[in-house]
């Protein structure tokens, strides 16, 4: 970027699980593609790795073949797949979202630098070895090498001893982690790793403010259950309109990237995901704006001289 210039507002639309549940991932590549967007998938393991394969999977500190958020139905395996092959396609990237999704103390966040690893090394064999393990060859291979295409992720939670869980991602060559809070700020490095934190972003008309996430829209919504049908089309509109005007204000400020993350899942009807829909239509293809994956932030940052990023420190 040239001196004085201005930067492009980078939006960074995430997913965590990346599961073929309720057949939302075809959904979000139908938005990404019309608005020219690039988005980011961070695919839990688990999701490729069959009911009765389940005892495959060693979690760390828990028994043989648990996860929190179950495993895969046999016929679901392929169509994981398939979206999966799909999304990369199209330009999309693939994170991950590490496995069993274990949360609270005895979970993730005891985790050693050898745990993590141990987490990672079963992720890449639940990608690869798919086919093998869903006993089904009909279908083509994943068009990548996990190994090769994971960045970067998001621990369950947000939750892992940076220090163990850094230690860990650098030894796979990772160069971001998305794993923490925060706010709409340039992003630093930190191990090494690019830091991309979830911010927090006032809620219209209420004056609190909400981590940029679906499930704490969730929560404020309706304590994380299912609210009143009535007020689901409200909920819907105050999400989009903290969304985009999130990203406006960046826009009209120091240009910081914002980050919004979700899952696959229709909580209150699904508003959650048709107000990420409704952002994208709104503002991904403002002509200064750009929407991209977190792998395409990295190159963009990684591609600026030191004393640009100070600038666009400065300016925060």
């Amino acid at each position: 970027m040239a001196a004085g210039q201005r930067p492009p507002q980078f939006v960074v639309l995430s997913f965590d699980g990346a599961g073929v549940g309720h057949g939302w991932f075809r959904t979000m590549r139908e938005a990404a593609a019309r608005n020219r967007a690039t988005l980011t998938f961070f695919l839990s393991g688990v999701y490729l790795l069959p009911q009765d394969k389940r005892r495959l999977y060693r979690p760390p500190g828990r028994p043989r073949g648990s996860s929190d958020i179950g495993f895969q139905r046999p016929s679901r395996v392929d169509d994981q797949a398939r979206e999966l092959t799909a999304a990369w396609n199209a330009g999309h990237e693939i994170g991950t979202h590490f496995n069993g999704h274990f949360c609270g103390g005895d979970g993730v966040a005891s985790w050693s630098a050898r745990d993590w690893r141990s987490e990672i090394e079963q992720f890449h064999r639940f990608v690869a070895d798919w086919r093998r393990n869903s006993g089904n060859t009909s279908l083509p291979d994943l068009p990548f090498r996990v190994r090769d295409a994971v960045k970067g992720g998001r621990t369950p939670c947000l939750e892992g001893d940076r220090r163990a869980m850094f230690a860990a991602f650098k030894s796979y060559g990772w160069r971001y982690d998305a794993s923490g809070t925060g706010d709409v700020a340039w992003p630093v490095k930190r191990a090494g790793l690019w830091q991309f934190p979830l911010p927090s972003i006032p809620i219209p008309g209420t004056g609190r403010s909400v981590l940029g996430m679906d499930y704490n829209f969730y929560t404020v919504h309706s304590g994380a259950r299912t609210g009143p049908r009535r007020l689901w089309k409200r909920w819907e509109r105050q999400t989009t309109q903290a969304y985009v005007q999130a990203v406006e204000r960046s826009l009209k400020g120091d240009r910081a990237p914002v980050f919004i993350g979700n899952h696959f899942e229709s909580w209150n009807g699904g508003i959650y995901m048709r107000a990420l829909t409704n952002l994208m239509d709104r503002v991904c293809t403002r002509a200064e704006v750009r929407c991209v994956s977190f792998e395409q932030l990295t190159d963009w940052l990684d591609a600026q001289t030191p004393q640009t990023l100070e600038r666009l420190r400065a300016r925060t």
